[in-house]
């Protein structure tokens, strides 16, 4: 039998002599070898007319139309009865034509497409990278089964094989859409054609991979979609045969690639890229039901950390620094600055320089709008936010992932961890601190998101983006309550909670702390207004949420704030306390609203009130429950 090696050439002149010399040096020399240029725009095609002079090689020139085209056109100007494809940049060993054609010349039942084997891969300076390459991975050789072609990556390389040229023209050669995935295109076609395989697993040859070769450029993921899109349509989910080559075989081979592609994307910045990237992950998933999980464990979903920035010069290398040390990274960080007059952003700049961070600069609106922001320019299935003076251990987000990857009948809106509370300079104040709290985790019911504070901190918790964008993200009239609103929103959305009881990060509370700003203070007011206005007792119901739940909550809160800035405010600060009292009594129950009625005028006297909060303990028992709100 005659043989037609056949070498599609394009800008391979590093590489083309090299690769010439082990087509020459075959122990089974071909009967043929053909160059198809195509198109090069370098001296490789000089090189080939230099070493025709001397060897039989025959250059075929032709206009650039890739490598799938330039390889049909080798194959319809060959004339040997096999063909053996050879990339401009790999090598034959030089056994590799007589192995390879060996099985053809033994009679058979069925007729043999192609045989193939083992190889070495190398880099783009010959150096070896792993010896029989094929032995590493976890494909089948040889194919027997239409499932292993669809679900796993062939590995049958074409400079790998011999290929009956009878069978390459029957089932119509290579697909010329395709810039990558054409061999498994191709050798799909001869299974689902009859034609028998035979595996050599020896390695007899060199197949040379490098960053810039063909392997990974732009054109092979398009090339990729193209295929995916080619095996999607022609394989679709057949329930009634329990055949679900789609959902069980297609989609999973592809998706992995895809992700790792969008993460890859991510990290480069490049913004077409990562749409491009996007869109093919969207693509693979859209054929999959949402109930049907196919991507494993924690690596399915992309992670977008963001971290609200407003005058946070001394905290934000640090949270930063505790993003970065991530044992799962993220695959996106970006930093909101809020309109800061300090040099916070400065420093968020000079670790740009040498770690994937964006920056994006808003006028300050406020935290609420700041995350808004971030997540609004965000690509991650997961938000994963930081408070610009909090700290993440470094397990944080490898451990509120896992509860994405698990299977469950309800979506999962957030996970969220206890937390270590720490001062100023980072101090250990309270370990665990959520546990000292005496609220309930994880949120299981809306008495407990009423009655009393979540305590899930953005810092502590992990987002759906998708449940996110659905409730409208944070009220941006709120700077204090905001996550509080942001999760019973959530839950009011029908979304499931996860709580992990160890703490993953710190929370850096301090007298100038957000938590103790007047801004709060005001924001509570807004935030204990819209739940009155949500849940008002319902007589007819039998759900007293605002008279018994609500109003008590934070008439508690409103009194702490009032003896606060009694003792150590000024008296703009404790008259706001105090009118805040008034508006919040108003919803009391019956029997608290009138003691707190008759108490309240009183403590607009100064001098008297803090007489009565000083000896309160000796009061009758009525003016101490108006004081201290025993409910």
């Amino acid at each position: 039998m005659s043989i037609s090696a056949i070498i599609p050439l394009y800008n391979g002149a590093a590489f083309i002599e090299q690769t010439l010399e082990s087509a020459l040096n075959q122990t089974l020399s071909a009967d043929e070898i053909i160059v198809v240029d195509d198109g090069s725009t370098d001296d490789g095609p000089d090189i080939v007319r230099r070493m025709a002079q001397t060897h039989p090689i025959r250059l075929i020139e032709k206009p650039n139309g890739g490598q799938s085209l330039a390889r049909n056109h080798g194959v319809a100007q060959a004339t040997g009865d096999l063909i053996a494809f050879l990339d401009h940049d790999d090598l034959w060993y030089p056994n590799h034509l007589s192995i390879l054609m060996e099985p053809f010349t033994r009679p058979r039942a069925t007729a043999l497409g192609w045989t193939y084997s083992n190889l070495d891969r190398i880099d783009r300076d010959g150096r070896m990278q792993v010896r029989s390459f094929l032995s590493t991975q976890e494909a089948n050789h040889p194919k027997r089964s239409l499932d292993d072609c669809l679900s796993e990556n062939m590995f049958i390389l074409p400079s790998a094989s011999v290929i009956d040229r009878r069978a390459f023209l029957a089932v119509g050669g290579f697909d010329e859409r395709l810039s990558g995935f054409e061999d498994d295109d191709l050798f799909l076609r001869l299974f689902q054609n009859g034609y028998d395989n035979e595996y050599i697993d020896t390695a007899l040859s060199c197949w040379r991979i490098f960053s810039t070769s063909s392997s990974y450029t732009p054109r092979m993921a398009a090339s990729r979609r193209i295929y995916a899109e080619k095996l999607l349509r022609q394989f679709p989910d057949n329930p009634a045969f329990a055949q679900y080559h789609t959902t069980k075989l297609i989609v999973p081979r592809f998706l992995g690639q895809a992700m790792e592609d969008a993460r890859g994307a991510l990290r480069s910045g490049d913004p077409a890229l990562i749409e491009t990237c996007l869109a093919d992950l969207e693509f693979l998933r859209g054929h999959v039901p949402d109930h049907y999980s196919i991507e494993p464990g924690r690596r399915r979903y992309l992670i977008t950390a963001i971290i609200p920035l407003y005058n946070g010069r001394d905290f934000i290398r640090e949270a930063l620094e505790s993003i970065l040390t991530q044992t799962l990274p993220p695959d996106e960080i970006i930093v909101v600055d809020d309109g800061s007059t300090d040099d916070g952003a400065d420093i968020v700049l000079e670790m740009i320089k040498t770690h994937p961070i964006r920056l994006l600069r808003k006028p300050n609106g406020g935290q609420s709008s700041a995350r808004n922001t971030g997540v609004k320019h965000a690509h991650g299935d997961l938000i994963a936010l930081l408070d610009q003076d909090d700290i993440w251990y470094p397990h944080h987000l490898a451990t509120l992932v896992e509860p994405f990857a698990e299977s469950r009948p309800t979506a999962l809106g957030w996970s969220y961890s206890n937390l270590d509370r720490i001062d100023h300079d980072g101090s250990m104040l309270i370990k665990s601190f959520i546990g000292a709290t005496g609220t309930s985790h994880p949120k299981t019911n809306l008495m407990q998101c009423l009655g009393e504070d979540m305590y899930v901190l953005p810092s502590a918790s992990l987002i759906s983006r998708k449940a996110f964008q659905e409730i409208g993200g944070f009220d941006e009239t709120l700077s204090g309550y905001e996550d509080d609103d942001l999760f019973l929103r959530l839950f009011r959305a029908g979304y499931e909670n996860v709580y992990i009881d160890t703490p993953l990060s710190k929370w850096r509370i301090y007298p100038t702390s957000t938590s103790y700003s007047p801004r709060m203070v005001a924001s509570r007011l807004i935030y204990a207004g819209k739940l009155l206005r949500a849940f008002p007792d319902d007589r007819v119901q039998v759900r007293y949420y605002a008279s018994r739940l609500i109003a008590p909550r934070f008439f508690a809160q409103m009194m702490a704030e009032y003896r606060r800035s009694l003792t150590f405010g000024t008296s703009e600060q404790t008259r706001l306390a105090l009118s805040h009292l008034h508006f919040i009594a108003r919803f009391l129950r019956r029997r608290s609203r009138y003691l707190v009625m008759v108490v309240l005028p009183l403590l607009w006297i100064t001098p008297l009130a803090k007489v009565l909060l000083a000896v309160r303990n000796l009061l009758p028992s009525a003016s101490r429950r108006a004081l201290n709100l025993v409910r």
